[in-house]
């Protein structure tokens, strides 16, 4: 009795027309069965071989399709580079910053970061080409580790019936998830940790005495240095084991529970603050994320559930997989932990997705749907072949249609990852970045100097050498932060005029959304000139280049030219000097000691929730108080704009 008690989903119909029907013995009925000298043992043989084999290859089948179709869509997204040029600081001693000397976290994913830095040193490749071939393997492997936690807990309601991977299918024939599953970033990461969170918890479900290691609590608390919006899925999940938690030793296991999930997570917001001086990541806080921009992102949910009809196979799941499962599943206290196991990530997922909505979305089609797209696909990623799940097969004909025909009508640059290739061999080429011939001079002469890039990523200019700030070695203020610093490496200064990688330009005020998700607050001219160039001296090359400045991107403030750009720029130079904004541009800077990183933890919050005005002078005189400074008053004369 000790194993059907540990193993509940042993606990089988007893005949063949038993299984066909699905209910199987409960606890007290197993008991009673025994006590009156019949066997719990099914009459049914056990499976033979060849429908063994036939199992595994049906759950084999859309892993080996993903795969496929994963690498003939590889690719590497221009922003995989972020992640790239930051891993090229590391492996060269110069910690996990964008700039050489300037502490700013311009990536998203911790996690990511360092698993390329840590692969990147023990294997001889190239970097683009791991972050792509592990965003592959992390897909794939995230698929197979759902099949094979889905398969587990949906034979507690229908045990030995044949597994289809319906809820596999529905994930694996949406076209997006083909280009993403690589691109450099940390989607396929987030597949993986989802699906491993699922067989944790499964595992979990399996007994009620079991207590979950230390190291699966730690796993279940990592989501929030996986990707920020994944503190959601981590919350849900560890709530999900303190549900079950009772007994005399009750506040002791939640506390040691909640302990432990959060303990990693604690650890690196401890330095973040100590190291960067601020809260979140610094692409957190140039996107906003807490802005809410529900309108847009409507719009963002619309255009990825629409093109694939995606109500079809999420309606078929919820009614022909998702109910009938749960409803079979018994009450006894084992049970109740294989609802929880069962329901945990669909509900995850519904909590991202309303979140992701709330605040506007993102720039590239359905990426950020993809999380709560497989939270919600792989606790039934396996569906049991039985009479009252039958509605969940109308996921096979959508997905062949989806598959085959569906795509997004959107065709901006936006609509699907930036494919990045050296050879030009079509869309799907080798990952490798690819200079510009500007870059490349830069690259050949090794020429100090200033470059501004306004006009489009083929588009670098050389500032006057006479009129910019004096600097040792290349700095290039550009928009595109991509393919072009990694191929520079480290010995070039980048300034991010969209702020992810820059203090200054992340700290903009941001009073209403623009076009663009994370992509809203292109760093104005004035605070361009007064960053790069010298005091007095002309504005008129930049006046030229912003004409030629894409309007892809909604300016905060009205473009000036001309006089009122000199004056601008003036009011910009002497809010520099206001104490609050020097100490944000120059605490990143400053030497890392004890101190130091004492100093930034207790400045993190202030730090972290300054916004400047980017009107220029709105800024002086928000943090220098009222009055004109000298520097200005020399451009307009009697002391006022």
């Amino acid at each position: 009795m000790t194993s059907l008690i540990d193993e509940p989903e042993l606990l089988v119909a007893l005949t063949p027309d038993d299984l066909d029907r699905g209910p199987r013995l409960d606890l007290d009925t197993a008991v009673a069965w025994e006590r009156e000298g019949h066997s719990l043992t099914p009459t049914s043989p056990t499976p033979r071989p060849d429908r063994r084999r036939l199992q595994s290859a049906v759950l084999a089948m859309p892993v080996v399709i993903l795969a496929a179709l994963a690498w003939t869509h590889r690719n590497m997204f221009v922003d995989g580079y972020i992640y790239l040029h930051v891993v090229q600081n590391i492996l060269a001693g110069h910690g996990p910053v964008f700039n050489v000397g300037q502490r700013v976290e311009a990536v998203t994913s911790p996690t990511w970061t360092w698993i390329l830095a840590i692969a990147g040193l023990s294997t001889p490749f190239s970097l683009a080409w791991i972050a792509v071939v592990l965003g592959i393997v992390f897909t794939v492997a995230g698929c197979a580790v759902a099949l094979s936690a889905s398969g587990r807990l949906v034979h507690r309601a229908s045990p030995r019936s044949f597994l289809l991977p319906l809820g596999a299918l529905l994930f694996i024939a949406l076209p997006p998830v083909w280009s993403l599953a690589s691109t450099g970033l940390e989607t396929g990461l987030t597949f993986l940790w989802i699906a491993s969170c699922l067989a944790i918890l499964v595992r979990w479900s399996r007994t009620s005495c079991e207590v979950l290691p230390r190291t699966s609590l730690v796993i279940l608390g990592m989501g929030y240095l996986i990707r920020p919006e994944l503190l959601i899925d981590s919350l849900v999940f560890v709530s999900t084991v303190l549900l079950a938690t009772s007994g005399r030793a009750m506040r002791r296991d939640r506390c040691r529970i909640i302990g432990w999930a959060l303990a990693v997570a604690l650890l690196y917001e401890i330095f973040r603050m100590g190291y960067y001086g601020q809260l979140f990541t610094n692409t957190a806080v140039v996107k906003e994320a807490a802005m809410l921009s529900p309108g847009r992102g409507v719009h963002y949910f619309s255009d990825f559930v629409a093109p694939y009809w995606l109500f079809i196979p999420v309606g078929a799941l919820l009614i022909g997989a998702y109910y009938p499962i749960a409803a079979a599943l018994h009450h006894d206290c084992t049970q109740r932990r294989s609802h929880l196991a069962l329901l945990a990530l669909p509900t995850a997922g519904a909590l991202n997705a309303i979140y992701i909505i709330l605040i506007g979305g993102d720039y590239i089609h359905a990426r950020l749907f993809m999380a709560p797209m497989f939270a919600f696909c792989a606790p039934v990623a396996a569906v049991p072949l039985v009479r009252r799940n039958v509605l969940a097969l109308m996921v096979i004909p959508w997905a062949m249609v989806c598959a085959l025909t569906f795509r997004t009508n959107d065709d901006s640059p936006w609509s699907s990852p930036s494919i990045v290739s050296i050879n030009g061999h079509g869309s799907f080429a080798a990952p490798s970045a690819v200079a510009t011939p500007a870059t490349q001079n830069i690259i050949v002469h090794g020429r100090p100097g200033v470059y501004v890039q306004l006009a489009g990523p083929n588009s670098l200019q050389r500032l006057g050498g006479t009129s910019t700030v004096h600097v040792s070695s290349p700095v290039i203020a550009t928009s595109w932060i991509g393919p072009e610093p990694y191929e520079l490496g480290s010995g070039v200064q980048v300034v991010d005029l969209l702020g992810l990688a820059d203090p200054l330009t992340a700290h903009l005020q941001l009073d209403r959304r623009g076009e663009i998700a994370g992509h809203e607050k292109p760093l104005p001219t004035p605070w361009i000139a007064a960053e790069l160039t010298r005091s007095g001296s002309s504005t008129s090359q930049l006046d030229s280049l912003q004409r030629q400045r894409p309007q892809d991107f909604t300016p905060l403030i009205p473009e000036v030219s001309g006089q009122k750009l000199t004056v601008e720029t003036a009011w910009a130079r002497a809010a520099l000097q206001c104490p609050a904004i020097r100490d944000l541009r120059g605490a990143p800077s400053a030497p890392l000691t004890a101190a130091t990183f004492l100093s930034n933890i207790y400045h993190a919050i202030s730090r972290t929730t300054i916004r400047i005005p980017p009107d220029p002078e709105t800024a002086y005189h928000s943090f220098c108080g009222s009055g004109t400074p000298v520097q200005v008053s020399e451009f307009i004369g009697h002391g006022s704009k």
